[in-house]
């Protein structure tokens, strides 16, 4: 597996020898772990409270070229330093496939640790996801009216007033793009007249294939508004008339090569990352195949059963991941969601009682006192220019604590009991059948599933120790008892994610 290392040190209580030290450490255990490390990233003289950090923000872009799988840090508080900033920056690595791995911690820390961790990037998607809604509404609101939503303006138009109107400087190029096309043009030979003439796409582009064809299917053209669902036939200024524009579709059907290879399906294993083999501890993937008589079948299978022969049994997968929903689902009884709101919002409230919080609040506290005894001290008639600046330093110096103190507030999570309470109720309402429910509902509060042939043993993120559940997969549904019954052959098989 491919990492790098992530290191920093802040300017304080520690130098560069912190540094070496920490890649000593973090070296070490790729090397135990067999990793190979293809790169570094540091921050030095800065602190981890803030991810106003180069080398972090350089790393968490370069995590979107898959070029890594995971980032080794020295502990986790290397990584960050409050668990909003943590989880919000492991949620976008996730989605990059990249995870964060501690040299000196066990990364899931405590129960509580990682439930509440698990709900920050939990509700961060569910209120992403209202905005966005909120945002589709008044899109669609607009769309209604035929006004311009804020998506890219085609070649021909621009926008006056908030809606479409038509351009004409440019105008002109789109209804000679039409004009060779009827007559016969390839879109090779409107490519080459375009380009040499020096005529640029909308963004300012060359042109291509792509991007004439585009021109030739847009129905704006012949008058027609779109926005997702909504269509408005006259909603927008027309370039070319109806006849034109059909006589192209109708061209370019009569043109259009043989239909693409159609993509494969992806697919979607929900228990990726959280089911292991309960006989050798490695991870099982999703595996998929097809028998003689044609039928497709998906699976779950140990990694190490090909290479060093793990006698773990396959699992179907619609059975597994059925059974894994449907217990989490009713573990959330009234009194596990109360208990699980009750140790969030406790949880919230030690990470707000941080070191630098009682360190501000006490400097405050200190000020307030001091300037309380100058106050007295010119009520006294003493040194009154002397003290009045003395005073005056000490109001700016408790404004500037206060900014301190407010920036360290918004950079630890507030969750409540009701807000909590509310969020995890959901899950018991919501259908189950959706996959990005199902999604939530795992990636919120599973944190690992050890499978057995008889059973499973899932570990949640809202509790110590483990919860059994016995398995009784219907016979013959295994993918060994598959290849016996009908010849099915397991290789070659898909890998899925």
């Amino acid at each position: 597996m491919n990492i790098v290392i992530y290191a920093r040190f802040s300017s304080n209580s520690q130098n560069e020898q912190s540094i070496e030290g920490q890649l000593k450490v973090c070296y070490e255990f790729a090397e135990r772990k067999g990793y190979k490390v293809i790169g570094e990233y540091i921050d030095r003289a800065l602190t981890g409270t803030t991810d106003n950090r180069p080398e972090f923000q350089r790393m968490i872009a370069d995590s979107a070229k898959r070029q890594f799988s995971a980032i080794l840090v020295y502990q986790l508080d290397r990584f960050a330093r409050n668990r909003y900033d943590s989880a919000t920056y492991k949620a976008k690595l996730k989605k990059n496939g990249v995870k964060v791995l501690s040299a000196r911690e066990n990364i899931s820390d405590d129960a509580s640790g990682v439930l509440m961790e698990a709900v920050l990037e939990g509700m961060a998607e569910y209120f992403s996801a209202e905005l966005s809604q909120k945002v589709k509404r008044g899109l669609e609101l607009n769309a209604q009216k035929c006004l311009y939503t804020g998506s890219g303006v085609p070649l021909g138009y621009k926008i006056v007033d908030k809606r479409f109107a038509v351009d004409e400087e440019t105008a002109p190029i789109v209804r000679r793009i039409f004009e060779m096309y009827l007559a016969g043009k390839t879109m090779a030979d409107i490519i080459r007249y375009l380009n040499e003439n020096g005529i640029k796409t909308s963004r300012g582009n060359p042109y291509n294939k792509n991007s004439i064809r585009l021109i030739l299917t847009n129905n704006r053209y012949a008058g027609v508004y779109r926005y997702s669902e909504i269509e408005v036939q006259g909603g927008v200024p027309r370039i070319v008339d109806d006849d034109t524009f059909e006589q192209a579709q109708i061209l370019m059907e009569k043109n259009k090569k043989a239909p693409a290879r159609a993509k494969a399906i992806e697919d979607f294993y929900l228990l990726t990352t959280k089911l292991y083999c309960g006989h050798c501890k490695s991870a099982m993937t999703g595996i998929s195949g097809t028998s003689h008589t044609g039928a497709f079948h998906q699976y779950y299978q140990c990694v190490t059963a090909k290479r060093k022969g793990c006698q773990k049994k396959t699992v179907r997968k619609a059975y597994i991941e059925d059974l894994v929903v449907n217990e989490t689902v009713a573990k959330l009884t009234p009194e596990y969601i109360d208990y699980i709101a009750r140790s969030v919002e406790a949880r919230c409230e030690k990470e707000r009682n941080t070191a630098d919080l009682k360190r501000l609040t006490k400097l405050i506290k200190e000020n307030e006192t001091a300037t309380a005894n100058l106050i007295k001290a010119l009520e006294a008639g003493k040194a009154v220019d002397v003290i009045s600046a003395q005073i005056e330093k000490r109001q700016l110096e408790k404004v500037d604590l206060e900014a301190q103190l407010a920036r360290e507030r918004i950079q630890t999570p507030i969750l409540k009991y009701d807000q909590m309470k509310f969020f995890v109720e959901r899950f018991t309402k919501l259908d189950m059948s959706n996959p990005n429910n199902r999604r939530a509902l795992v990636d919120i509060f599973i944190n690992r599933i050890d499978l057995y042939d008889n059973h499973m043993a899932i570990f949640y993120n809202a509790q110590e120790g483990q919860m059994v559940i016995p398995i009784d997969e219907p016979e013959g549904s295994s993918m060994g008892e598959m290849v016996r019954m009908t010849g099915l052959e397991p290789a070659p098989l898909r890998t899925g994610t």
